[in-house]
């Protein structure tokens, strides 16, 4: 029987103080045969010796223009896979959990499409107050404007399958990215192929590259979303 392909696909930007630890990580997972999977990096020009750095292992690398929603369109695009399972590459992702139980949730129930609550539970030092709270907002407003009910519009992991990104359009070229796929895939398609799973959200490694301004654009970004 031919194996189903499953990619690991991780947006990064200077990242190279943690991204051994997040291959190490998703490696350290107990693999079934019924799949043939793969890690996949998208780097946006890191000047740090990230992608140095991930060529010393047994991973794909692809390259493109900075941005966390232009990096994942591209990869969407450029990657051949039956399965994406994303995250961050600075450890805060429970990658064992998506790909060991959310995986075969998505088989087993039929889903297309899962995203994950990071308010589940918080680590210790995983998000400051002040994001605390601005993810609490915006994702109140993404409910409201858009007649959802997702505990957390903001959150990176998302497990689905790649024939549903064809029925969605994607726009947003930076973090407001990850709450636009949720609006599209909630909104696109059936209510019982899609849920919202949660997860622990861990403390990252390395420093954090999130600012006020990026929660600014994804609150307006939601006003322009049709």
């Amino acid at each position: 029987m031919k194996k189903e392909k499953v990619v690991f696909l991780l947006p990064c930007l200077n990242e190279v103080e943690s991204v051994r630890k997040v291959i190490d990580r998703i490696n350290y997972i107990k693999f079934s045969d019924r799949f043939e999977h793969k890690i996949y990096f998208v780097d946006g020009g890191s000047v740090d010796g990230t992608v140095e750095e991930l060529k010393k292992f047994d991973v794909e690398v692809l390259t493109y223009k900075k941005g966390y929603g232009r990096q994942y369109r591209y990869a969407f695009k450029k990657i051949d896979c039956d399965y994406f399972i994303t995250g961050d590459c600075d450890c805060t992702y429970p990658f064992g959990l998506a790909y060991k139980y959310f995986l075969d949730f998505i088989i087993e129930k039929e889903y297309d499409f899962i995203s994950t609550n990071r308010f589940h539970k918080l680590h210790k030092g995983s998000m400051p107050n002040i994001r605390f709270v601005g993810n609490k907002i915006l994702t109140l407003f993404t409910n409201l404007i858009f007649n959802l009910s997702l505990k957390d519009s903001q959150s990176g992991m998302w497990i689905f399958r790649k024939n549903v990104l064809k029925k969605f359009i994607l726009i947003n070229n930076d973090m407001a990215f990850s709450e636009e796929l949720k609006i599209e895939a909630f909104r696109k398609l059936s209510k019982n192929k899609v849920c919202e799973l949660p997860i622990n959200y861990f403390k990252r490694s390395g420093d954090s590259k999130l600012n006020f301004s990026h929660s600014y654009k994804n609150f307006i970004f939601l006003f322009f979303k049709k």
